[in-house]
């Protein structure tokens, strides 16, 4: 009798034992899940923290470039220029277009010869912004701001042969069209030379400076660790395509020096004598008689 007690007080205890070892590994897991719940939040939290003291020192300028800042001072700078969507040079002028599209453009396509290890010789492109001067009074001449930490810059430091690519695709102008980018009527220009370094005591400095700054007032706020330094496209071909025939192969220094300094005023005197010549016509032949692709290349349009 008493062994069958101790036999049963000893089961009691057994199943004791193992409800209590259960009830506590219940208890382990919901700890443990709500453990790591805690741990996520924390982490949580301190994402939280760590964006808003980046946020903090990026508004004291230590880590952050805000190309919000000068804003204003962008649509200054093109408050006067009208920004309808208007028609380029005429095809027959191939000079005047390429410097219209380089005149007009705010960044390139840059393609140069790579110098990373994984493709080390292989034609690579990059996007650079670039500015030939003021609107409607361009010198024709890419000037960039470059720095040593990205590739392209890298890439010339050990072959500084490159060509560069603008489209008016870039802009409205072709989307009006409803022209492909492709579509030989899309304008391009591809000119390729050596990007070189302007050197700090060269009187170009100032000049592509001012060009670069006055285009893209940002960039002056770039870092002072990233060295940023000017550099020019020395080019030796010029090749445009802005309808359908091929390509037209473009003299640089025709390019450089064309019939007239003042391009624009080249424009008005063409728009003017073609004016001149439909006055002769009736009215109804100057309505029906469609004017040519002239444009004061002030007019902003990609």
């Amino acid at each position: 009798m008493v062994t069958n007690c101790g036999k049963s007080i000893e089961m009691i205890l057994r199943a004791s034992i193992f409800f209590a070892l259960l009830i506590l590994t219940i208890e382990a897991k919901k700890y443990n899940g709500n453990n790591d719940k805690y741990q996520q939040w924390q982490e949580f939290e301190e994402f939280l923290e760590w964006k808003r003291t980046k946020e903090q020192e990026g508004k004291e300028g230590k880590w952050s470039i805000d190309f919000t800042d000068n804003l204003s001072e962008t649509i200054k700078n093109y408050e006067k220029v009208d920004k309808q969507t208007q028609n380029p040079p005429p095809v027959e002028d191939a000079v005047l277009m390429a410097r219209y599209i380089v005149n007009q453009a705010d960044w390139t396509s840059v393609g140069t010869i790579s110098t990373r290890k994984e493709i080390e010789t292989f034609p690579t492109v990059n996007l650079a912004s670039f500015s030939d001067g003021p609107l409607g009074n361009g010198s024709g001449i890419p000037y960039l701001y470059l720095t040593p930490l990205d590739f392209t810059a890298q890439d010339l430091s050990k072959d500084s042969r490159a060509t560069l690519l603008m489209s008016l695709a870039q802009g409205s102008y072709c989307r009006d069209k409803i022209w492909d980018p492709m579509d030989p009527r899309c304008a391009r220009v591809m000119i390729t030379g050596k990007i070189k370094q302007i050197k700090t005591d060269s009187p170009e400095l100032e000049v592509a400076k001012n060009a670069v700054f006055e285009r893209h007032p940002a960039l002056k706020h770039m870092p002072a660790d990233h060295h940023f330094y000017f550099a020019k496209m020395k080019m030796i071909s010029i090749v445009v395509l802005d309808t359908f025939g091929g390509p037209k192969y473009v003299n640089v220094k025709d390019y450089l020096h064309p019939p007239t300094l003042n391009v624009t005023e080249a424009f008005h005197q063409r728009v003017r004598q073609q004016q001149q010549d439909y006055a002769s016509d009736s009215q109804e032949a100057y309505n029906m008689k469609p004017m040519q692709n002239f444009q004061n290349p002030i007019v902003r349009n990609i």
